[in-house]
């Protein structure tokens, strides 16, 4: 009965495959692995491969639970492979840099070392005092000058990609002013910038020509710009 069943079946033109439909982890895991390249021009975007690999890792355990319901095994397993392989590399490129990065002679520090300390009656970090006068390197993003944009000595620069682009307002222990006295010079953009330099403090604010941020505690004399 059941082969005589299949053999109509067969006859009638129909296959198993017409239904079974699509699964949506699979195309969004082959989605996201072509999106996943930008993880190599910025290091926020290796949220991308890693969110692939899950859709992946998904789809391919739905498709092996409901097989006669569910298909796209090979474009799951084409974007898993290429979202672990960026992801690999990516992670692999940043551990580099952060290895490298650093010019001689110079501390690494971050805005969050530069933040007011609560416990203290200063309006600036209490780290800042030590820092001051000595190499330090930071990372951080230049937020939109008032004036021109290209080819900048002189911009304020932001440890928060939302102050940088997105019109935040920072506080001014979450600012410093750059200026660079080496023969660069930066362009306005949304890409983290890398600066090394003199930390200086300005324990009662100095003045900078921008309108939202007119005075700051922290300063660096940069003679490395990247």
């Amino acid at each position: 009965m059941n082969s005589e069943f299949q053999s109509s079946s067969q006859n009638d033109g129909h296959s198993n495959d017409e239904f079974r439909s699509v699964s949506k982890s699979a195309v969004a895991c082959l989605v996201f692995a072509i999106l996943s390249a930008a993880a190599f021009m910025a290091q926020l975007f290796v949220i991308l491969p890693i969110i692939g690999i899950g859709c992946g890792v998904a789809a391919l355990a739905g498709i092996r639970r409901y097989p006669d319901e569910l298909v796209g095994r090979t474009p799951a397993r084409i974007g898993l492979a290429v979202c672990v392989a960026v992801l690999i590399g990516s992670v692999a490129m940043y551990s580099y840099i952060y290895a490298t990065e650093v010019p001689p002679d110079h501390r690494r520090i971050s805005f969050y070392d530069l933040r007011d300390n609560k416990k203290t009656n200063l309006p600036y970090s209490e780290k800042a005092k030590e820092l001051d006068g000595q190499k330090v390197f930071i990372k951080g993003y230049v937020r939109p000058p008032s004036g021109k944009k290209k080819r900048l000595k002189n911009f304020i620069m932001v440890g928060d990609f939302g102050d940088c682009c997105f019109g935040g307002s920072p506080k001014i222990t979450e600012v410093i002013a750059v200026k660079i006295n080496s023969s660069d010079t930066v362009d306005y953009s949304y890409g983290l910038r890398r600066i090394g330099g003199t930390f200086r403090l300005n324990p009662n604010t100095a003045p900078v020509n921008e309108k939202e941020v007119p005075q700051v505690f922290y300063e660096i004399e940069a003679n490395h710009v990247r």
